[in-house]
């Protein structure tokens, strides 16, 4: 009987001890699976990438405290004053179509087709042609050159031949001529023109007048010579002594005021 009893203790306490021994490493492993489990991401399909991290470099030179501009030089005009300009051509049959005529005191091959710069009405700088006697070309040349140079104005210079040789149809124009083979105007006598000694300059604001006759026509309102308008010609101005120091006279101090004229004296 004790020793029935006895082996009955003894195998509840073995089994005691088998159960105690297993619960223990259940206990054990779970805890494990736990502790492995903390340290795996979530397993979910729907997680997000870990977001992303933009890094700004800061610049390693600080820009300068001060800034330094250079200012740089107006720039240099490349534009030219106008200069005197000028050349001399030979002078055909058709060139003074309606200005010459066989019967004239000078043949055309006596003179030369001068082309001159002068400044306009406009203060353009204009060119324009010029017949005259061959022989004092250069003092013609040398006195529009001085006008030129004190900046005289013209209105045009032409041939009269653009007129057909109508010396009035000219003038009323304002033409500034040389050579026209005409008379004195009322007489048989030869012009300085006709010989290609002679230049008219602005006729229209300058004309021809003696005792209430005026040529042009149209120049009777410049006959009051207190208007000085530009291309005006009056005693004493500067026009005046430019052609003097060619040897040229003026005919504004004649009896007939001919204040467009200018003259080689001596035909």
């Amino acid at each position: 009987m004790n020793s029935r009893r006895l082996s009955i203790a003894i195998a509840g306490t073995l089994l005691i001890a088998a159960c105690g021994s297993n619960v223990g490493s259940d206990a054990a492993t779970a805890q494990s699976a736990g502790a492995a489990a903390s340290t795996l991401p979530p397993t979910s399909a729907t997680t997000s990438p870990p977001p992303t991290t933009t890094t700004t470099s800061t610049p390693t030179t600080a820009p300068p405290s001060t800034v330094t501009t250079t200012s740089l030089p107006p720039p240099t005009s490349t534009t030219l004053a106008p200069v005197f300009a000028y050349d001399y051509r030979p002078v055909t049959e058709t060139t003074v179509w309606a200005s010459w005529r066989e019967g004239c005191p000078l043949h055309f091959d006596k003179l030369s087709l001068l082309n001159l710069t002068y400044w306009d009405f406009d203060g353009q700088v204009r060119t324009g042609e010029l017949v005259i006697n061959t022989s004092v070309a250069a003092d013609v040349v040398t006195a529009f050159e001085g006008l030129f140079d004190i900046g005289f104005q013209i209105e045009r210079i032409e041939l009269v031949d653009n007129y057909g040789g109508d010396d009035k149809a000219a003038m009323a124009a304002n033409v500034t001529s040389g050579f026209n083979c005409r008379y004195v105007d009322g007489t048989e006598s030869w012009s300085n023109h006709a010989f290609g000694l002679a230049v008219d300059i602005n006729p229209l604001i300058n004309p021809w007048a003696r005792d209430g006759n005026v040529l042009p026509l149209e120049g009777e309102p410049y006959t009051n010579r207190d208007l000085e308008l530009p291309g005006m010609i009056n005693l004493g101005d500067e026009a005046i002594t430019i052609f003097e120091e060619v040897g040229w006279s003026w005919g504004g101090v004649w009896q007939s005021a001919d204040y467009m004229h200018f003259s080689k004296p001596g035909n």
